[in-house]
């Protein structure tokens, strides 16, 4: 993983000598993206495991940290998504099947499930220089500056990028990204804090089914939170 410097700009280096190439569509149907676990794969993982584990084996699994912060985060961003849109844009890759997969921004796609009136995301596409023909009606990301603008980021002191890159003998150049942003810091918990939150409000619920709706409804996670916890985005 390479932060961004103003030495070496990740956009270029991530064409790896020509190839790959970025694109940029402001409005890619979320029927065209091929999920790795939808909405209700994490439902019914979270029932599954409530119901053969106790509440504190739940809880306390390192394993399930990742997709209990995600119970939170999905719910709060729902909401969120509703009254602000979606803030990042997906990163895609393109390898020639009929779908993009997704490198970055699944819980983004999760979450607009709940949000039939969006049908389009924003979202960078990284593919092979072979398939360029493909792409020539879309905006090509050719620098860091460029990406940053689509990104709408303002950069400052605050600012930090962060990119995965692949090869140059992988099908696409940029495996992942990842930035600060203001607008998203309120919804971001970290996974002590989700974890910690979720234990409180299921003692209060302990009868909770996961379901798709029950992510459209907003949770007032304001008594739930960990009265121990500094640090929010721990």
């Amino acid at each position: 993983m390479q932060s961004y410097s103003p030495d070496v700009d990740p956009i270029i280096h991530s064409q790896h000598g020509g190839a790959h190439c970025l694109f940029y569509d402001p409005a890619i149907h979320k029927d065209t993206i091929q999920p790795g676990h939808s909405l209700a794969d994490i439902c019914d993982w979270a029932n599954t495991r409530l119901s053969e584990d106790t509440l504190e084996e739940f809880i306390d699994e390192p394993r399930n940290w990742y997709d209990i912060a995600n119970i939170i985060k999905l719910n709060l961003w729902v909401k969120d998504i509703r009254e602000q849109g979606i803030v990042k844009p997906m990163m895609l890759n393109y390898t020639g099947n009929a779908k993009y997969a997704i490198n970055n921004g699944e819980s983004r796609l999760r979450a607009v499930t709940c949000i039939p009136e969006i049908e389009t995301v924003t979202g960078f596409i990284s593919t092979h220089e072979a398939h360029r023909e493909k792409f020539t009606h879309l905006v090509e990301v050719k620098n860091f500056e460029q990406f940053a603008k689509l990104c709408k980021a303002e950069i400052g002191h605050w600012m930090e990028f962060l990119f995965r890159f692949t090869d140059k003998d992988a099908p696409y150049g940029i495996e992942w990204y990842e930035y600060n942003s203001q607008k998203t810091a309120g919804v971001t918990p970290g996974q002590q804090t989700t974890r910690k939150t979720l234990h409180n409000y299921l003692k209060d619920y302990p009868d909770t089914v996961f379901e798709v709706e029950w992510f459209n409804n907003a949770v007032d996670w304001t008594p739930y939170w960990p009265k121990d916890q500094d640090n929010f985005w721990e």
